[in-house]
């Protein structure tokens, strides 16, 4: 089983729009016992995902009970892969996750440069969603 952790900042929208769909492709693609996804933040506030974010992925049958994580919580030796959405959380999760990273952490950290949909409507938030399952659906076919 290959572990793959995605981060955003508040693990309210983008990586939560991530780790959903991209176990629900890996579910349809008969790789769920190969891959799984979770998700954290590295600046949770809060104890809900974003509700336009539940209202996208339920547009695609997808429903979504997650709770914003913390990345501390998490070992990040536990996870093969570590995709992020941008340098900046790469940078921050490197500082801020010192104390639980080992010097193969930074290898597996992936940017995967998606911008912050949050207060830019709800087109934003689908434009962001299809980047992350354009993404995914690349990630999941190639995994061997």
């Amino acid at each position: 089983m290959k572990n793959i952790l995605i981060v955003c900042t508040a693990n309210k929208a983008r990586s939560v729009m991530a780790m959903e769909i991209a176990n629900f492709l890996a579910r349809k693609a008969g790789k769920s016992d190969e891959l799984y996804f979770d998700s954290a933040g590295i600046a949770v506030m809060g104890s809900e995902s974003d509700p336009v974010v539940k209202r996208i992925l339920a547009d695609m049958g997808i429903e979504s009970a997650h709770n914003p994580t913390h990345f501390s919580y998490l070992d990040l030796n536990d996870f093969d892969e570590i995709h992020v959405m941008t340098k900046r959380q790469k940078t921050a999760l490197l500082k801020l996750g010192s104390h639980n990273k080992n010097a193969e952490t930074e290898r597996k950290i992936r940017v995967l440069n998606i911008s912050d949909p949050f207060g830019k409507g709800e087109d934003e938030y689908r434009g962001c969603l299809e980047r992350l399952r354009d993404f995914y659906e690349n990630f999941i076919s190639r995994h061997d």
